[in-house]
């Protein structure tokens, strides 16, 4: 085989994986992961507000290979004026003191279980945009991350 004769399978090759990786990294995008000192925080999110609704919004995230206890006792975002943690999204939820986290192979903090809450919104939140969180960890400290909205 000559040289010009692998050149297009070459060349066909390089454009297949190409087109691979291009079709993947929207995937690849959309995860965020954040490591604390005994867990993984997986992709933080939230759906997008309706314009002109500032009074609340709830935040969702999984974690996984949590090999230890902790707490999540406090958040902050310039978005919001308050991170609130709240026992689920049912209107009579209880407002909780912070979230605690069990060692598990992985743990959902969605609807209908321990999430957090923005509560006065600087502007509503939209979608395909991500904004910055700091969660403030009993034993692993701060942990900075994006929160996503809409891709979930």
């Amino acid at each position: 085989m000559t040289t010009t004769q692998r050149s297009p399978r070459i060349a066909s090759a390089l454009r297949r994986a190409l087109l691979l990786t291009l079709a993947l990294s929207p995937i690849a995008a959309a995860t965020h992961e954040y490591y604390g000192a005994d867990f993984t925080l997986i992709h933080p999110w939230a759906d997008p507000t309706p314009e002109g609704q500032l009074a609340s919004a709830p935040i969702y995230f999984t974690m996984e290979s949590v090999r230890g206890k902790d707490r999540l006792v406090r958040a902050s975002t310039p978005y919001a004026e308050t991170v609130e943690f709240r026992s689920s999204d049912a209107p009579s939820a209880k407002r909780l003191k912070a979230i605690d986290i069990a060692p598990a192979d992985k743990l959902d903090f969605g609807k209908d279980k321990p999430h957090m809450v923005l509560r006065n919104l600087k502007a509503p939140l939209q979608w395909g945009r991500s904004y910055e969180m700091t969660m403030f960890f009993e034993k692993s400290g701060p942990l900075q991350v994006m929160v996503s909205v809409g891709a979930h």
